[in-house]
């Protein structure tokens, strides 16, 4: 009986394409399941987002343009979908499946199939990019342009099938990229990178003209309300720059560095908030820094160029923001991929000819690479469910009343009393609703309907409301109660 050589089998042929089904299996359902509880509630960011999304008229120029692009596709979700986990972080959801999607074949572009699909693995089960793509917040808008502008410009370089076509795709992605804090940084790399490279004038050189004129007519037209925003309000460029508005001293400035590298790596720093910390574990901070050292040596490519000049720009604006670091997630995740690079081809060397020996080099390697990625999805999903930090960060309150308002007649007049800082987030609920009010405890009047009251301002209205005919409550030890129904 004749055997079919292994490369000839169905299944042998289509081991990439499966493996890439099963990656984007695992990325929908890491990025869907369980928003309930994981994050547990809204969190301080999540709440300044919504808003700041609800601000937003589309009858007039914007005024707040940071992260413009988010909050404009936030606030059509709330706005379909209510102050639910799926209404608040669907934005984030959906931006962070296109940063995997564009990370994925980014990887592909720079490396070969086997790393490019293990370090995508590690990178969508990893705790920095779960937290940030799970949050409703912006933070998730870094890493989406960064992986955009990293394709499209890896497209141009390597003038792949319609590259030119890809240099106006750039260019849209750059007008809107600079919307979002941090990212001029990356530019500057770029345009440093450019001067450096003799490939990259090269191209510049060759540039057609009419594909130069339709993205420069996107890139200007998209930025025109930037423009009308730093107008209205100039300390914007501070916002988009990171730039704190008081620079601190030489120590202050060493002690924010050390913070902002121990948020990485610090193995000792353990934290869950809105970002768990380390953002890193022990293992990929060595395949990082193997990378980085691998990095260095290959200082004259474009990819080094890039990297390293952008690295040397990022390092000082995070140790002014220590806790901001998302600009960082990329450029990391690029590094590891060149580390475990590195490792593979050092064992292809060691046994160049010897199939056994290559064959059993790839065991280790995947266990490696399967204990990262189980790692990494303990440490956020613990973290974030059972985490007492996480627990003090998040709270249900907003979801809750939005259950409730949801189940009342909305021909019935309801009344909202919270805390005064919480004012404007349930203004966001009562604007969805007709004869819906918010009020403070020490403001509140006297209307007829339903009364839904902030526990810790119960105390305030008990002798106007009565006694509650409903309490909503949480799953947790300490401080459950957190809404009381009353009826008018």
């Amino acid at each position: 009986m004749n055997i079919r050589p292994v490369n000839e089998w169905t299944l042998y042929r289509m081991r990439f394409l499966l493996a890439y089904v099963l990656l984007a299996i695992i990325t929908a359902a890491l990025l869907a399941f369980y928003l309930d509880i994981a994050p547990p509630g809204l969190g301080p960011t999540e709440k300044q987002s919504i808003v700041s999304s609800a601000a937003i008229s589309f009858k007039e120029p914007p005024t707040n343009i940071v992260d413009l692009p988010f909050h404009v596709l936030q606030k059509l979700s709330v706005e379909w979908l209510g102050v639910t986990p799926l209404g608040v972080r669907l934005p984030s959801l959906v931006f962070g499946g296109l940063t995997a999607l564009c990370m994925a074949l980014l990887l592909r572009r720079w490396f070969k199939t086997n790393i490019a699909l293990a370090v995508s693995l590690i990178f969508v089960t990893s705790t920095w990019f779960l937290s940030v793509a799970r949050l409703g917040a912006p933070f998730i808008m870094i890493p989406l342009w960064t992986s955009i502008l990293l394709l499209t410009a890896t497209y141009v370089s390597q003038q792949t099938k319609a590259w030119k076509w890809w240099r106006v795709a750039f260019a849209m992605a750059a007008a809107l990229s600079m919307y979002t804090p941090f990212m001029a940084y990356f530019f500057i790399a770029a345009a440093l990178a450019t001067i450096a490279q003799p490939h990259l004038r090269y191209l510049l050189r060759e540039s057609n003209r009419v594909n130069l004129f339709i993205g420069g007519f996107f890139f200007i037209l998209l930025l025109v309300p930037l423009g009308w925003g730093i107008y209205k309000e100039p300390g914007v460029i501070r916002d988009l720059l990171a730039i704190p508005a008081a620079l601190p001293d030489p120590l202050q400035f060493a002690k924010g560095l050390w913070h902002a590298i121990s948020n990485v790596i610090n193995p000792y720093n353990l934290a869950a908030t809105e970002m768990i910390t380390p953002t890193l574990g022990i293992v990929t901070c060595a395949l990082l820094l193997t990378g980085g050292a691998r990095l260095l040596r290959d200082f004259h490519s474009v990819r080094a160029h890039v990297l390293l000049l952008w690295a040397a720009l990022l390092v000082p604006i995070v140790a002014f923001n220590p806790t901001q670091l998302t600009a960082l997630l990329v450029p990391t995740m690029l590094v590891v991929a060149i580390g475990l690079n590195q490792i593979i081809r050092y064992w292809y060397r060691l046994f160049p000819r010897n199939p056994y020996a290559r064959l059993f080099g790839l065991v280790p390697l995947t266990i490696l690479v399967i204990s990262i990625v189980q790692l990494n999805y303990q440490r956020y999903t613990f973290g974030m469910i059972y985490s007492k930090q996480a627990g003090q960060t998040f709270n249900q309150d907003a979801f809750l009343a939005q259950k409730e308002l949801m189940n009342i007649d909305k021909a019935r007049p309801v009344t909202f009393v919270v805390a005064p800082e919480n004012e404007a987030l349930y203004n966001v609920l009562a604007g969805r609703r007709p004869s819906t009010a918010v009020e403070t405890g020490e403001t509140a009047s006297d209307r007829a309907g339903t009364w839904i009251v902030q526990n810790s301002q119960y105390n305030t209205v008990a002798q106007k409301v009565g006694a509650p005919s409903k309490l909503l409550v949480t799953d947790q030890k300490a401080d459950a109660l957190r809404l009381t129904v009353h009826e008018r």
